[in-house]
């Protein structure tokens, strides 16, 4: 597969490994119940931030199939964390792959969590040569639905009430992108 240094970089992105200077950002917005609602974990202590940025900062990019693996984003010319993509290669077929998305609400609406996911999208498709890529959503949570949408992923489903998520029966989208239609959009 790929190595780290193969991670994307935009004109103001950079997709990186996760390293301890991330950790008051990361901490910060992780235990946000806003950033957390429609996220499957709550809101972190400070404990459980301070944890998860010490196991991601040796993750092996792409984590091996089944495993989820967190890719800090970072801007450019700083460095500054401005909140972290997800990826898993599916443990029953590694050529599909299932990503997800969080932004730090200071960063959210500046166009940062379209470029990161086209970002991710073109890595997994360019170095990670992935026949196909989803992400999935829950359906009250628009600015997710719309992000998805400008990253240049398709609707593929709509589970109705088919998940118990924080106390209720949740909806969910399913977007996803082929190699070929992420091929097709460069040209």
């Amino acid at each position: 597969m790929s190595s780290v240094s193969n991670l994307p970089r935009t004109t103001r992105l950079q997709l990186r490994p996760f390293q301890a200077a991330d950790l008051p950002a990361f901490a910060a917005y992780r235990a946000d119940p806003t950033v957390a609602r429609f996220q499957s974990w709550e809101p972190y202590t400070a404990a459980q931030a301070e944890a998860f940025v010490a196991s991601q900062a040796g993750a092996v990019i792409p984590a091996p199939p089944g495993t989820w693996v967190q890719i800090a984003i970072a801007r450019a010319d700083t460095d500054e964390l401005l909140g972290d993509c997800a990826l898993c290669l599916q443990a029953d077929d590694p050529r599909q792959a299932e990503i997800g998305i969080t932004l730090a609400p200071v960063h959210q609406g500046q166009g940062y969590a379209t470029e990161a996911l086209r970002a991710l999208l073109g890595y997994c498709f360019r170095e990670l040569h992935l026949h196909r890529v989803m992400a999935v959503t829950d359906c009250l949570n628009q600015g997710s639905v719309a992000l998805l949408a400008r990253a240049g992923m398709r609707q593929e489903a709509h589970f109705r009430q088919h998940v118990w998520f924080k106390g209720g029966w949740g909806d969910e989208y399913v977007y996803a992108l082929l190699g070929s239609e992420w091929q097709q959009n460069q040209g």
